[in-house]
């Protein structure tokens, strides 16, 4: 991560007086998307400003600001930390959704249908994670998101299939489901993250190697 700083009478001096602090988030962040890296986190004034925060000092006029300072990451390292954590967090998934089928055949019960919906959203939530990857990386990782396309395809089928079986409360069949069918589509959705892991750490290396430094960066934009 960079982390990068400009003075107020710069930004004073390269804008002007009534230039909103909007302004110069949006230049940044143009910017940066041009060199494939996102802004992580403003500080302003030395104070560290949350994203929820940063409606409201985008009001501020630049003759409220003494400093303006950004921490910068690279689009594919930041792919790279959601592709580990996923790797890591999966086969725990798995185990806990195997628990989840042999509890709904044998004692199923109001906690097991809260359990079976928290499934469901944290389901969700992998796909909604990782599919934007390809718009993120671009055709640097496209063949190695195929197995990941499929996968997607397998669990969003699993999900509809397990939605309907906890509707009409076949319990029975939403185990089946969930044990097989789901377990497979997470267990291709991790041999897929494992093989895609080492070409977007390629791109994040390259992003290193490419990267501008501190003394070529200028502090007007």
């Amino acid at each position: 991560m960079q982390r990068f700083k400009i003075d107020g009478p710069a930004l004073v001096k390269f804008y002007n007086t009534s230039t909103k602090l909007a302004r110069v988030f949006s230049d940044i962040e143009m910017d940066l998307k041009s060199q494939n890296r996102v802004v992580c986190q403003y500080i302003i004034n030395g104070k560290k400003i949350e994203e929820e925060d940063e409606v409201v000092f985008s009001e501020w006029d630049l003759t409220q600001v003494s400093t303006l300072e950004y921490l910068s990451e690279g689009v594919a390292h930041l792919v790279v930390d959601v592709v580990r954590t996923w790797i890591r967090a999966l086969p725990e998934f798995v185990e806990q959704i195997e628990k989840l089928a042999e509890e709904l055949r044998f004692e199923a019960n109001k906690k097991s249908r809260s359990a079976v919906l928290d499934m469901i959203e944290n389901c969700e939530y992998l796909v909604d994670s990782l599919i934007p990857v390809k718009s993120l990386m671009g055709d640097s990782v496209a063949a190695g998101l195929k197995p990941m396309v499929q996968a997607e395809e397998q669990t969003r089928k699993s999900l509809a299939e397990a939605i309907k079986a906890l509707e009409k409360k076949n319990f029975v069949l939403l185990a089946d489901i969930i044990e097989y069918e789901l377990t497979t589509a997470l267990q291709s959705w991790h041999q897929g993250l494992l093989e895609l892991l080492p070409v977007v750490q390629e791109s994040a290396n390259k992003d290193v190697e490419n990267a501008p430094s501190m003394g070529n960066r200028r502090q007007d934009n």
